[in-house]
């Protein structure tokens, strides 16, 4: 068997998924919270005879509850990087499910965290033979760090080469028994 086998396990599995610290259950409560507040202000619009404004205030409420589910439906977009014995696959799943994959050669692979610049954000950029994809740009900057720092060590042992047991890394035989 070769040091980089195909069917082997992954050297190295992430899944970068976007922070969302609104749950399904917490959105289903802010939206009763926004239908309530909708629903005592058209009240005391239709009390002083504004009757027209209750309609838009409705049409507010329609707008916000749409927004919230299609920002809670956006949270299940995520990303997975897999080192494995043939290099590393990229893979962008949208929200729907949809998945581009995009594999990158392991052998000269760079990794380099980028720091946001005006109003592009910061992410970690993984480029090789002149190609460069842009990997977790919704994650902080210390999760990159962290990201980045974790690829690079298993891209390391992934370059290194596999060492029959008992063999030193100056040796060329076994040692004698």
């Amino acid at each position: 068997m070769s040091e980089h086998d195909e069917g082997a396990a992954p050297l190295f599995h992430a899944v970068l998924t976007a922070g969302r610290s609104l749950g399904a259950r917490g959105l289903a409560w802010a939206a009763g919270a926004l239908a309530a507040a909708a629903a005592a202000s058209m009240v005391a619009f239709l009390l002083v005879g504004a009757w027209p404004v209750a309609g838009f205030v409705g049409a507010e409420l329609g707008a916000a509850v749409l927004l919230l589910l299609a920002h809670h439906r956006a949270g299940r977009a995520r990303e997975e990087l897999t080192l494995d014995g043939t290099g590393l696959t990229v893979a962008r799943i949208d929200w729907a499910g949809h998945r581009l994959e995009e594999r990158l050669p392991a052998a000269w692979l760079r990794v380099a965290v980028r720091p946001a610049e005006g109003s592009r954000p910061g992410h970690i950029e993984l480029a090789t033979h002149g190609r460069r994809v842009a990997v977790g740009a919704f994650l902080t900057p210390g999760e990159q760090a962290e990201l980045a720092e974790a690829l690079e060590r298993a891209l390391a042992l992934w370059r290194a080469p596999a060492l029959e047991p008992g063999l030193s890394p100056g040796s060329r035989s076994a040692p004698a028994t």
